[in-house]
């Protein structure tokens, strides 16, 4: 198989990359800059990984890179992030995170899309989602929110290949926290976009002891189960892991409402 990540330069994206490439598949990992494809390079090196290292910006008109690759599979995975709520978070900030999390990522994937079509390629479609987007946690309701329309779409689309006859799969996963680093960088910019107040360092407090207590380290049998399903004639239309987060999300949610 032939198969393009985004967002591949550290994480869930570069596990799912290297367990792919690991298996024999060529495998396509973007990153959004120049330095961090160098990065991912010597990294891949340093594990003996043979895999395409590509810049790929969703915010420039590298997204057209979807046009040149005959690819199998997408896993679409790139986002960002931000705690704080949305009524004194910057707008500024509000409008990166929907630009890059939903609109110019549905964009790459609608170019993906096309481009299998015309080249008839009975292709795959996996795109990242978050299990915030079913139970948002509070100051984090604008990534949550974003997660959420990407989840609501995926689901429709996935409705509208069914009713079409469309060739192409649509998978949609919804992983929980797991300990990649991106919770607390996500955390760690209420800093910047937030009045610092004692109010705000305890909410930020709260949030890093919530995500000490929900994070799992195994993010290897993440990627190695996502890496199963791309290679199936048929993937499950959503993949939620691990379920024990979803229990505990579900009780917490529960607990606040």
């Amino acid at each position: 198989m032939r198969i393009l990540i985004t967002g591949a330069s550290s994480g869930i994206g570069y596990e799912v990359g290297k367990s792919l490439a690991q298996r024999g598949h060529l495998v396509y990992m973007t990153c959004r800059t120049e330095k961090e494809v160098f990065h991912l390079r010597k990294k891949l090196i340093m594990e003996d990984v043979c895999a395409v290292c590509l810049k790929l910006d969703l915010l420039t008109d590298d997204i057209y890179l979807a046009n040149s690759l005959d690819i199998d599979c997408l896993f679409n995975h790139a986002g960002i992030g931000c705690a704080g709520s949305i009524l004194t978070m910057q707008d500024s900030v509000l409008h990166d995170i929907y630009e890059v999390n939903f609109f110019r990522s549905f964009l790459f994937l609608k170019l993906v899309f096309q481009h299998m079509q015309q080249n008839h390629i009975e292709g795959k479609i996996f795109v990242t989602s978050s299990l915030l987007s079913i139970y948002p946690l509070p100051f984090l309701g604008v990534y949550s929110s974003s997660k959420a329309a990407i989840s609501s779409l995926v689901k429709a689309l996935q409705q509208e290949s069914r009713i079409l006859n469309c060739s192409i799969s649509f998978c949609l996963v919804e992983p929980g926290a797991y300990s990649t680093g991106f919770n607390q960088a996500m955390i760690d910019k209420i800093e910047k976009y937030q009045q610092l107040n004692s109010r705000f360092l305890s909410i930020y407090r709260y949030q890093r002891q919530l995500f000490s207590l929900l994070e799992s380290n195994n993010i290897e049998k993440l990627a190695d189960k996502v890496a199963y399903e791309m290679v199936k004639k048929k993937p499950k239309k959503v993949l939620r892991i691990p379920w024990i987060q979803g229990f505990l999300l579900k009780l917490i949610f529960l607990l606040f409402e």
